[in-house]
């Protein structure tokens, strides 16, 4: 099986200036993955290389919540409400090594969901990575993923690992796709329960739960069956 770094990993574990983006549909753990990466990203390079942004001013709270993990982190903590918005906190946090970019969490029917991909259709300088809950059913996973593809994705993030009994589901929607699939989130600390996507450990992983769980056993049997074809599609 493949191990080799994927631009993704490489380019946030290694200083250079960055910018990437946490989208999705809501309650699916964004705000807390941005805050693992940046997390993560200081204990390498030390404070003061991060920055974060949100374009969620819909839901009650949102902003409070990064601010919160933005004072934890000693990073700055942006609202913005446009695309212009978007570019000038861009530019002003041009000192910074990471920008991270929490966007509102939505439904992937709201018809809203299109003014937030307009704040984001800027390919050349912003890495889009869809995150999806690894307790979700294939149909929802799969919607999500037809609606977030109006963005050009560089990826996926897989959380709420530990809230499930099968990673079949996940495991088929991200191969289906031919989604690169970056890291896995497995709990709500920060920064630890966060971890690169390997092929071996997600295949292994599966094979427990398809153990314990009589009931998702055939679900993850068959995701196991294409575990060679899916290293096409994991960051190791």
């Amino acid at each position: 099986m493949s191990t080799a770094n994927s631009p993704a990993i490489t380019h946030l574990l290694d200083a250079g200036t960055d910018v990437l983006v946490c989208c999705g549909s809501g309650g699916v753990g964004k705000t807390t993955t941005a805050a693992k990466l940046a997390a993560r990203y200081n204990l390498r390079h030390g404070p003061n290389r991060v920055a974060l942004i949100t374009t969620d001013s819909y839901r009650i709270g949102a902003f409070e919540q990064l601010c919160t993990f933005g004072m934890i982190l000693d990073a700055p903590v942006r609202l913005v409400r446009s695309a212009q918005e978007l570019q000038e906190t861009i530019r002003a946090f041009s000192d910074k090594s990471l920008i991270l970019i929490d966007t509102a969490g939505m439904s992937q029917r709201d018809l809203r969901l299109s003014q937030q991909f307009a704040l984001l259709d800027d390919p050349a300088h912003i890495r889009s990575y869809l995150v999806l809950a690894a307790n979700a059913q294939h149909a929802v996973l799969q919607e999500s993923m037809t609606a977030f593809a109006r963005v050009p994705l560089s990826g996926a993030i897989l959380t709420k690992v530990d809230e499930t009994t099968r990673l079949g589901a996940a495991l088929s929607a991200v191969h289906e796709r031919a989604l690169p699939l970056a890291y896995i989130c497995n709990g709500q600390r920060v920064p630890e329960d966060i971890q690169a996507a390997q092929v071996d450990a997600l295949l292994r992983l599966a094979e427990e739960f398809a153990g314990l769980y009589d009931a998702a056993l055939e679900n993850d049997t068959l995701a196991l069956t294409f575990g060679k074809r899916l290293t096409d599609h994991v960051c190791c």
